[in-house]
């Protein structure tokens, strides 16, 4: 079974998103083990209100999330200057793969450094939107990529 592992710079709130993550989180579980995980320190809370320029913001999500990268898993970094992947696309690049990582940054993206130390840099959307809305597209599209790949007619 794979492993999918989602980071994101984020709290972890008990809110009116959290329903549709459940009930995506529930159905990719039939194919993967897919787990979430928001990062947030008092670094990040600081550096964000204190009105510190963008490239120490960006470093300090970097840092943040730096902590859970692995080695072992395929790395997917959510940037606007990614990669475009059409659903098919996308479930391509969950095929074969045992474990991924999705990092998606908050409001300022990452430092360069982290994006380059991506196994792939994946444009979500053209659309600006929130970390929660690009979590639940996320969400949708994982459960999607499965099911395209274990065959399962919910893509059509």
């Amino acid at each position: 079974m794979n492993k999918i592992d989602i980071y994101w710079i984020g709290k972890d709130e008990n809110d009116e998103y959290r329903e549709i993550e459940k009930h995506f989180l529930k159905l990719s579980n039939r194919y993967a083990k897919v787990s979430q995980t928001a990062v947030i320190n008092k670094d990040i809370l600081k550096k964000q209100s204190s009105g510190n320029n963008i490239s120490d913001i960006q470093n300090s999500y970097s840092e943040a999330l730096n902590r859970y990268n692995r080695n072992d898993f395929y790395r997917v970094v959510l940037d606007p200057r990614g990669k475009d992947a059409s659903t098919e696309e996308f479930a391509k690049i969950m095929k074969n793969r045992d474990k991924i990582q999705f990092f998606i940054g908050g409001a300022y993206g990452f430092s360069n450094e982290f994006r380059e130390g991506a196994n792939l840099k994946l444009h979500l959307s053209s659309l600006t939107m929130s970390h929660k809305i690009a979590k639940i597209v996320l969400l949708e599209q994982i459960y999607r990529g499965l099911t395209i790949n274990s065959n399962h007619p919910y893509h059509k």
